[in-house]
């Protein structure tokens, strides 16, 4: 009968069609039989493989003690924590037990399930989840060239893929960096599903080879996560010597990894096969330069004006200039941004706080706002402008519900710039202090009354003076 059926209630989540990644808030499992109900809960976010999650079953209500509860994973049984017997009114019970999973990359076709047995059910109630629902496996991230990077020419074009292996859940976006500057983002990239149930991708770009060279990079955003990169260096191979010449090969290179203002770094010069012993290196930053020997490095320090800046080798054999190549210190330079954050009122009830990021380079950073230690989810990242000084600032803007009845809040901007540690900045937000609103009609009534005793004293005073002139 439908009156002898508990109150059972599932929530079922399906991924948004928009952009930003499904939020999950818990996968619960919820069925009932007759005058019986059984419930089967999950974590409320996505796990990396080796993390173990749990779970919790809850079923009943029984008229007697005897209930056993089976956990399962597949078709294996899987080890739980001791079963609990809730007494009900009536000297019923309800029945609740917990499992922890250890969750692993081939998870995803996996399932848990708890099943319940008593004397008086003519079969064991059964509720199960998909672990895909709680797992989450980040890419492995690789790029590729053909033909190969190192048997390139001058000018020529190759092909760059960018390889993403065995991800899960599928949305994601893939960006395409040159010497750190974004050139394209695919917001919705193809993708094909792998036999252990993760999903791999493949993108092209079609670069042309220089004898300078340039770093390309292959970042991909997998929901609200940070994000994973690749990065391969394409360069093109001198022109082989004319005939009749020994071969002569020279080689301009510096570090591999950006270095803050105030450090410095080392560019060397090597060369080989050189048919003279009169060979003359100079260096050159930004017109001046000094001479070191034939094999040649030197440090340059670094300031934050520096992006502009470059740094030229000359070579000569005797008085012929043999070799020259510019170096420019903004492919080696890394400024970390000043994070600060400020407030004001937005509407009724709202507080808009404005995250400031100034002053950075390279252009790649990702933000995130954070409430009461609780990321927020879904931020959409904010367009960056470029400064006189080839840095970037941007502004976010984040708008908190300031009437929620709460003595303070703490409202942080979180930047993540490249591999460096995350600068971040924090307001307080004081709900004890009242709304514009709750201050117009007190303040309406204050002056009401100042105005009132005004009038009251010169009409005291006028009635005073006509009185004593009527009396002389």
């Amino acid at each position: 009968r439908t009156q002898d059926l508990p109150c059972c209630a599932a929530l079922h989540l399906r991924p948004s069609p928009a952009r930003s990644a499904p939020r999950i808030r818990s996968w619960t499992f919820c069925f009932a039989a007759g005058k019986f109900f059984i419930t089967l809960t999950g974590p409320s976010s996505r796990t990396t493989p080796g993390a173990s999650v749990p779970f919790n079953c809850t079923a009943g209500p029984f008229g007697s003690q005897d209930i056993n509860v089976t956990w399962l994973k597949d078709s294996d049984e899987h080890p739980a924590s001791a079963q609990h017997l809730l007494p009900h009114d009536g000297g019923n019970y309800s029945v609740s037990s917990k499992a922890w999973v250890t969750l692993a990359r081939q998870d995803v076709w996996s399932t848990i399930a708890c099943e319940i047995t008593h004397r008086v059910l003519p079969k064991p109630l059964r509720a199960a989840l998909n672990l895909s629902q709680v797992l989450r496996v980040i890419p492995t991230l690789r790029i590729t060239t053909n033909p190969s990077a190192t048997h390139v020419r001058e000018r020529q074009r190759v092909n760059l893929t960018c390889h993403a292996s065995h991800f899960y859940p599928s949305p994601l976006s893939l960006t395409w960096m040159e010497n750190r500057h974004t050139f394209l983002t695919v917001e919705w990239p193809a993708v094909t599903r792998n036999a252990d149930g993760t999903y791999s991708l493949k993108h092209t770009w079609q670069a042309e080879a220089t004898l300078e060279g340039s770093e390309f990079a292959c970042w991909v955003v997998q929901d609200d996560q940070p994000p994973v990169q690749a990065n391969v260096t394409l360069r093109a191979q001198a022109p082989e010597p004319k005939k009749g010449r020994m071969a002569h090969s020279v080689n301009l290179e510096g570090p591999r990894q950006r270095s803050k203002p105030g450090t410095s770094i080392q560019l060397t010069y090597s060369s080989s096969g050189v048919y003279t012993q009169h060979v003359t290196v100079i260096w050159f930053k930004n017109s001046t330069g000094h001479t070191y020997n034939v094999t040649s490095s030197v440090l340059v320090p670094l300031r934050a004006d520096d992006l502009f800046s470059s740094v030229v080798c000359h070579v000569k054999h005797g008085p012929t200039l043999v070799f020259e190549q510019s170096v420019h210190l903004s492919q080696y330079l890394r400024v970390s941004p000043a994070v600060t954050v400020s407030q004001s009122s937005a509407s009724s009830g709202l507080v808009a706080v404005t995250c400031h990021v100034q002053r950075f380079y390279p252009q790649s950073v990702y933000l995130t706002w954070v409430e009461d230690c609780h990321t927020q989810k879904g931020t959409e990242q904010p367009l960056s402008r470029r400064n006189g000084d080839g840095s970037y600032s941007l502004k976010s803007l984040h708008l908190v519900n300031a009437s929620v009845q709460r003595t303070e809040r703490v409202v942080t901007c979180r930047v993540q710039h490249e591999d460096q540690p995350p600068v971040q900045a924090s307001l307080i937000l004081s709900t004890t202090a009242r709304t514009l609103g709750s201050l117009e009609i007190p303040a309406v009534v204050f002056v009401a009354l100042l105005l009132g005793l005004k009038v009251l004293l010169v009409l005291s005073f006028t009635v005073t003076y006509i009185c004593r002139w009527r009396h002389l």
